[in-house]
């Protein structure tokens, strides 16, 4: 009679799949208006940068999650503000790299099923609170702290999903 308990439940699990066993996938990562008007300034090479630290962290994260045809992540790169001058601009603006100010990021999420529906969705913001915290960092130092908090986030939201089964 045990055997053909464990089998049935096997067999129920099998035929009801929960939405967290479903593979996740990471659209294009997208920069948002109020960043996106920044491009000149910073130079569109660094948005492109912080893109491909959001998507690369959020692989990290979701790494034993990844794949096609199941949930789908949305994320959005709100704002961004660097910790010393971009390339850009130094060039433009006459900016020394040893200039340093408050960073951060605001960044936003959103997972949606198969059929397209919001299962989730998540928002973080995130800056540094003193100019004297800023020493010795490198350009996006708060932004890429952001980034990988949110990805963290992100994967720790998927993780409970597998773990409840909904």
């Amino acid at each position: 009679m045990k055997r053909t308990i464990t089998a049935f439940f096997a067999m129920a699990a099998l035929a009801a799949p929960s939405l967290a066993s479903e593979p996740v996938s990471i659209s294009e990562i997208r920069i948002g208006d109020e960043l996106q008007e920044k491009a000149e300034e910073y130079g569109q090479r660094e948005l492109d940068y912080l893109a491909t630290q959001m998507r690369e962290a959020l692989e990290r994260e979701l790494a034993g999650h990844l794949g096609e045809n199941g949930m789908s992540l949305d994320v959005v790169i709100l704002d961004a503000t660097p910790n010393r001058p971009t390339m850009e601009q130094s060039a433009s603006r006459g900016l020394h790299m040893s200039s340093i100010s408050v960073g951060g990021a605001s960044l936003e999420a959103h997972l949606f099923d198969a059929q397209g529906n919001e299962l989730e969705s998540y928002a973080y913001s995130w800056r540094s609170h003193s100019i004297r915290d800023v020493v010795g960092y490198a350009t996006w130092t708060d932004a890429r702290r952001a980034i990988r908090r949110f990805a963290d986030d992100i994967g720790e939201s998927v993780d409970e999903m597998e773990g409840s089964g909904s």
